[in-house]
């Protein structure tokens, strides 16, 4: 048995070394201030993908 496999990710703001220009005036975060992540919980998703197509051959991660 096959599966496709699609695994939506998000590039987030990197929070763990905030500055003092992380925020602006407003109370939002300035995401040109921060470098950008992949999102921590998507990769947990593509690692379970990745188990799934190791484990059915002829699973297409797409």
């Amino acid at each position: 048995m096959a599966f496709n496999i699609i695994v939506l990710a998000k590039q987030v703001p990197d929070t763990r070394n905030v500055g003092k220009d992380a925020m602006k005036a407003d109370g939002t975060v300035n995401r040109g201030a921060l470098p950008a992540i992949f999102n921590p919980e998507d990769l947990n998703a593509l690692e379970q993908a990745l188990g799934i197509k190791d484990q059915y051959p002829g699973t297409i991660p797409c």
